[in-house]
């Protein structure tokens, strides 16, 4: 029954995408992210729905009255040369690995995805929307388990999805997502609609508790650090922080502070020091092949985890950790780009992330101190925190290839170039005074 209603949802969007170039951006974006066959049994498991929601996506550029040419800023050509990158990588690689092959198939759709929508989105409304979608299709993961943590008193034992790899990875993205939640719940008209997003805000949270990812945790302290720093009126982000925490302590389960406590004493955790040893042979991989380094997911292949044994204690005194007894992911998307891309892809990587804080710094330049930007202001705040959150949780996790990251940026480019082409018309309105140019980003946010 499930897979039958999907389809003729699915058909019904398929329908509309070939009409209209942005609803097709939108629906490739959605099944990119929320990869709905892992939530089915039926058909909807076995149709390549990815494919074909990229066929009817392109036929609906071809059907499209405007014709709009996609636009190579910083941002998309710097993503292309990091797809480049992992190209060569991949073709002087050590082996013929299925993982790395997979990994730059991944790459090179999202790439495609991100040149997509420089056609597609183009104005607020557009930009708008493709914010439901990401929450709609990456939030509905840490959502659902949500739920099931507080209908069942902190009984529910999250299994992240087999998109995500483990909770850690379905930690990060769910709090990479809160903030744009946030922005819907200010910016959606309806109050009905304003008081759902605030609710997936609360069940969002719920679901990073959920999976007992100390990485999760680490994201949501700084997500509410900063919510706090970046208001004006600190006393709405304060308080709602503070009956969130309240509610942690008092109904979290023994074993999730006892997990939680662990974090003090990462030095004789196990599983952090082996994150170590990661990141030190993928250094050591980068270091013997500078230029290419060892492909896709170099450190969890056997091949290149034999020839760089015996390397493995060059870097001792510098850098300490138990051997390795077999291969180990990078744990680190830094040390993932490093090792998997050599160091052209390290500064690559570096670069797009850079030049998605410059994007967003633009942004806030171009529309402080005028209130009818107010809305682009807060957002390029929101998509700041995420990207924060991303640098930090990611510094333990192997999420270098993670469409959310690439997606976002590319919506933070759009947003930019949208701004840069119409808000020059706009003029400044003297009345808005200097509080109401700094009060945002608080919760709850007053309409605009």
């Amino acid at each position: 029954m499930r897979d039958i209603a999907f389809m003729a949802l699915f058909l019904f969007m398929l329908a509309n995408a070939a009409r209209c170039v942005h609803t097709g951006a939108m629906l490739w974006a959605w099944i990119a992210l929320c990869a709905p066959q892992q939530y089915m049994y039926g058909i909807g498991a076995t149709l390549p729905l990815n494919k074909i929601a990229v066929a009817v996506a392109v036929i609906g550029i071809f059907i499209d009255q405007k014709k709009n040419k996609p636009y190579f800023d910083a941002h998309i050509i710097l993503t292309g040369l990091f797809v480049l990158q992992g190209i060569i990588s991949y073709s002087v690689e050590l082996s013929d690995s299925e993982r790395s092959y997979n990994l730059l198939d991944k790459m090179m759709k999202i790439y495609a995805l991100c040149v997509f929508s420089t056609m597609a989105v183009r104005g607020r409304l557009q930009l708008h929307s493709m914010l439901i979608i990401i929450c709609l299709g990456m939030g509905i993961h840490g959502a659902l388990d949500g739920l099931k943590y507080i209908s069942t008193g902190g009984g529910h034992k999250v299994t992240a999805p087999g998109s995500f790899g483990d909770n850690n990875y379905l930690a990060m993205a769910t709090v990479m997502v809160l903030p744009l939640l946030v922005y819907l719940f200010r910016y959606s008209e309806a109050r009905l609609i304003r008081l759902a997003f605030m609710g997936a805000v609360v069940v969002c949270f719920a679901g990073v508790i959920a999976t007992a990812s100390r990485g999760g945790l680490m994201g949501l302290i700084v997500l509410a650090i900063f919510l706090i720093q970046q208001s004006r009126n600190k006393l709405p982000p304060l308080l709602g922080v503070a009956v969130l925490a309240t509610g942690l302590l008092i109904f979290a389960p023994a074993q999730w502070t006892e997990r939680m406590n662990t974090i003090n004493t990462a030095e004789q955790d196990d599983s952090f020091m082996y994150r170590v040893s990661s990141w030190k042979i993928n250094l050591i991989l980068a270091l013997d092949r500078p230029l290419v380094g060892g492909g896709y997911s170099a450190g969890e292949n056997g091949i290149f985890f034999d020839i760089y044994r015996s390397k493995f204690h060059m870097l001792d005194g510098t850098i300490d950790s138990p051997e390795p007894r077999g291969p180990l992911a990078a744990h680190s998307i830094y040390f993932q780009t490093l090792g998997d891309l050599g160091f052209p892809g390290f500064f690559l990587f570096m670069a797009i992330l850079f030049t998605g804080f410059r994007n967003l710094g633009r942004v806030l330049s171009i529309t402080r101190g005028n209130e009818s930007l107010l809305w682009a202001y807060d957002l390029a705040l929101l998509f700041r925190l995420s990207l924060i959150v991303f640098m930090v949780c990611g510094a333990l996790l192997s999420a270098a290839y993670f469409e959310l990251l690439y997606i976002m940026l590319t919506q933070a480019s759009i947003l930019r170039r949208h701004l840069e082409e119409t808000a020059v018309a706009v003029k400044p309105r003297p009345s808005l005074s200097a509080e109401t140019q700094n009060a945002v980003v608080a919760v709850p946010f007053d309409r605009r």
